[in-house]
């Protein structure tokens, strides 16, 4: 990786190397606890150093004239643990594109966050890797993420208040039952902040998601609060319906609070999650969630934090076959720094 990105500078005319910044995270925690993703689920206790979301960047802008600018963005993530590294060795694993920003509004191409992911997630206040002391239980951490091959629309800010729109198209398009699906996603999402008070919605809509390629699943959560004068308060609530197999939709909803405040260096912070029974065709499951995460960030400076944070879940079914399991708990102790 290192000799990539000295190649990738090196290469880089000395005139363009003034429109070009290099960013990126380095982060990585030591772990205690079981948990569902840990090698061997929750039947046993765990340690593990944990990369908790390390990336590196370079996005750069040409001014052409009349309030009009070329942006783009490669963007990374790293796997500094060595665990992921195979799966890490690609470039633009995260949000790179070419676009154009102006009065109008940002138009961007190629793989794009969701609004759900880029622009709301304030309940999930957390640095975490594969425990679940953060927001694990809700599904942001999986309904959130990216569109492949999509473009996304982005207004200007109007007196606080933004809305975007994004289409991941389906390239491939393969053919189901003899008709031609299109399993494109698509993601519309708005908000509003005035005076340290936000309210965010986000909708992502994939297409064709059943066996037969005929249904449509959905994703939308709405989140407000207020962030201001060290004080954060993060109240969201979602809902989703999405298909496996031909005819089984599983609908589900969540809702999250989170309440942090700053103190100094310190921001003690607290989090309680719940997912309600699923129900699949109607019939409703046992398979409840409470998730209970408690923690504190440390300023070391402005680009460096030190924190630890202790998340606890509990299942109202089996989560180990063979065992009555129903816990995973993960404390962390870690250092997160910018540049």
């Amino acid at each position: 990786m290192k000799k990539l990105i000295a190649l990738a500078v090196a290469a880089l005319p000395m005139a363009a190397m003034a429109d070009v910044t290099l960013y990126g995270t380095v982060e990585a925690s030591i772990e205690n606890g079981k948990a569902l993703t840990y090698t061997g689920g929750a039947k046993k206790s765990t340690t593990r150093i944990d990369d908790t979301g390390s990336l590196i960047g370079f996005k750069g802008s040409e001014n052409l004239g009349n309030g009009l600018k070329a942006i783009w963005q490669v963007e990374q993530a790293l796997s500094i643990d060595g665990t992921n590294v195979n799966g890490n060795n690609t470039w633009a694993t995260r949000d790179s594109f070419v676009g154009l920003t102006g009065n109008f509004g940002t138009v961007r191409l190629g793989k794009l966050s969701t609004y759900l992911n880029s622009d709301m997630e304030k309940f999930d206040a957390w640095i975490y890797g594969a425990g679940v002391n953060g927001a694990t239980v809700t599904t942001a951490n999986t309904l959130d993420g990216r569109l492949n091959n999509a473009i996304r629309y982005d207004s200007p800010n109007l007196n606080g208040f933004k809305f975007t729109a994004a289409y991941g198209f389906d390239e491939a398009r393969t053919t189901i039952n003899g008709n031609r699906s299109n399993k494109a996603v698509w993601n519309l999402g708005a908000g509003y902040e005035n005076a340290g008070y936000f309210v965010d919605a986000g909708y992502v809509a994939f297409q064709d998601t059943d066996a037969s390629g005929s249904k449509d699943g959905n994703y939308w959560r709405l989140e407000g609060g207020y962030n201001a004068n060290n004080l954060l308060v993060a109240l969201a609530y979602g809902q989703s319906k999405l298909y496996s197999g031909a005819v089984n939709a599983t609908k589900a909803k969540e809702a999250a609070l989170t309440v942090g405040y700053t103190i100094g260096a310190l921001t003690p912070k607290f989090t309680y999650a719940h997912v309600w029974d699923t129900k699949t065709n109607g019939v409703k499951a046992d398979d409840g969630i409470n998730q209970y995460v408690i923690g504190v960030d440390y300023a070391l400076s402005k680009r460096t934090t030190a924190y630890t944070s202790f998340g606890y879940v509990k299942h109202d079914n089996v989560i180990v076959a063979g065992t009555d399991e129903r816990k995973e708990r993960t404390l962390a102790v870690g250092v997160q720094h910018k540049f």
